[in-house]
């Protein structure tokens, strides 16, 4: 568990911060109060570039933070945490993990991607690779359904965004899970997400921080 603790950022950041240096102090204390923790010097770039972040809460372990945006190919972003932890994602969905424990090795969320930001719903496919605890990958498939609740806002740093909620109900053998997703009337994309990423991490709560909040 001490990679998914230094992997969180301070709830201070999510309030922003006037001073870059200031961002980076307030992390600090937070993950590990009255000790010095070397973040990774690519979080420092990410903080003094003003990078895109999320709120990331983790329900299991009640464990709250920060990640910023390092990267953005053909689609897939790296979202990367204090000590060099990494969600990758793929239009506001979650598709693999590195270095929380429990990987998230790499998913195919293609289907269930296209009906949550269309709006329509319907039956999908995704699958998923798991490293296990003996370093094999374990490769599962799940039949969802995609089904929209209409109007709901999102909660984005104590104000109402005017959404869309979808929730994906995802079923194999022997595994149920349930993801939701705020997809925002402005934009269309996904600000606001509750998503399984296994049995070790659980669900996380992904929320987008706007750029004047930083």
């Amino acid at each position: 568990m001490k990679h998914l603790i230094l992997a969180l950022c301070g709830a201070a950041l999510l309030l922003g911060c006037t001073n870059d240096n200031d961002s980076l102090r307030q992390l600090r204390q937070v993950v590990q109060p009255g000790k010095v923790v070397v973040s990774d010097p690519r979080v420092e770039r990410l903080i003094e570039t003003k990078a895109p972040r999320k709120q990331v809460s983790f329900e299991r372990n009640d464990l709250a933070g920060v990640v910023a945006l390092e990267s953005r190919r053909d689609g897939i972003e790296t979202w990367l945490s204090v000590d060099g932890a990494t969600l990758i994602m793929q239009e506001g969905m979650v598709v693999g993990t590195r270095g929380f424990g429990g990987g998230l090795m790499a998913s195919d969320v293609a289907q269930s991607l296209d009906a949550v930001l269309s709006g329509q719903g319907g039956y999908t496919l995704r699958f998923h690779s798991f490293l296990n605890g003996n370093d094999e990958t374990v490769l599962r498939s799940y039949k969802c359904e995609v089904k929209s609740l209409g109007a709901n806002p999102a909660t984005i740093l104590g104000e109402l965004v005017p959404a869309r909620q979808m929730t994906e109900t995802c079923r194999s053998l022997g595994q149920v899970f349930v993801n939701s997703y705020w997809v925002a009337e402005a934009g269309g994309g996904i600000i606001q997400s509750r998503q399984w990423l296994g049995d070790f991490l659980g669900s996380v709560t992904l929320r987008d921080i706007p750029q004047d909040a930083f």
